[in-house]
């Protein structure tokens, strides 16, 4: 679900990268500490002050002791989600319809929710698949497929996703099997693997990981060396990590753990010589 850039050379990033950066952390866990927010910013603890300062004045947000909370917005959460849809589009969809090419008709698997996981689904539209989500509004997508059978894990609604979890969804993804995992994580780590901001988050696609019978993890090069609070699944339990644009370090550290790993450049070389497909990439 991350929708975060890489840090620049040197880890600096301007003003408004950073406040953006700020309110995304927040927007997608609640609240969030100090430390937290130096980490995503690469600021030091001064400037992250100042710019905690003044989203508090703008009323972006509530500064807390230590940290900083979520205000409430006045969007819909339609809106919200288009927002982080439209970031980074392009490589979205370029790690989707890599993605999709591993998949086999008449198999079953599992899915879990977020922007990038939404890409992925619309390249699914006319394939004959099952597909266990969580996530309403890609179940509600796919279920305009004729080929397509959906099964809607309950669970609590997040609403800032339309995805449901807590401990139902986990209790309910545990009483299925599914022959994959397609997990989009908040952040991936060379030690930490696949990793979510949010604990339950983490524990409903740490289920799907464990009731499949392969994962494959789909991550853009922004959410590289990201370290969000919750593992999910280490990357010697996944067969495959579909990205675009990770360095070689650390593609050659992921494939050292048992990992295959697929760059997604090679889907947008394809797209570009396929009459009539270069707009799906964008």
């Amino acid at each position: 679900m991350s929708d975060f850039g890489e840090l620049p050379m040197g880890g600096r990033l301007v003003a408004e990268d950073r406040r953006r950066r700020i309110e995304e952390l927040l927007r997608r866990q609640g609240v969030a500490s100090l430390a937290e927010f130096i980490a995503v910013t690469g600021a030091s603890e001064a400037t992250v002050r100042r710019d905690l300062g003044l989203l508090d004045r703008l009323g972006r947000l509530a500064r807390t002791r230590g940290g900083a909370r979520a205000v409430q917005r006045h969007s819909t959460l339609e809106e919200e989600f288009e927002i982080r849809q439209s970031r980074d589009r392009r490589e979205k969809r370029l790690i989707a319809q890599r993605a999709v090419q591993l998949l086999d008709d008449g198999m079953t698997f599992f899915l879990n929710d977020g922007t990038t996981a939404y890409a992925f689904a619309q390249c699914l539209l006319h394939r004959h698949l099952t597909v266990i989500t969580g996530s309403l509004n890609i179940a509600q997508l796919l279920a305009s497929s004729a080929g397509i059978e959906v099964i809607v894990v309950g669970g609590l609604l997040r609403a800032t996703s339309f995805g449901t979890t807590g401990p139902l969804s986990v209790d309910t993804i545990r009483t299925l099997h599914a022959d994959l995992a397609v997990i989009v994580p908040d952040g991936i780590t060379i030690e930490g693997g696949a990793r979510m901001f949010s604990l339950d988050d983490a524990a409903s696609a740490r289920a799907m990981c464990e009731n499949a019978d392969r994962t494959v993890v789909l991550a853009s090069s922004g959410k590289a060396g990201f370290p969000a609070r919750a593992q999910v699944v280490p990357w010697d339990k996944v067969s495959r990590l579909v990205s675009l644009g990770l360095t070689h370090e650390f593609a050659e550290n992921v494939r050292r753990q048992g990992t295959e790993v697929l760059d997604a450049k090679g889907q947008a070389r394809e797209n570009r010589g396929r009459p009539g497909t270069r707009n799906m990439a964008e």
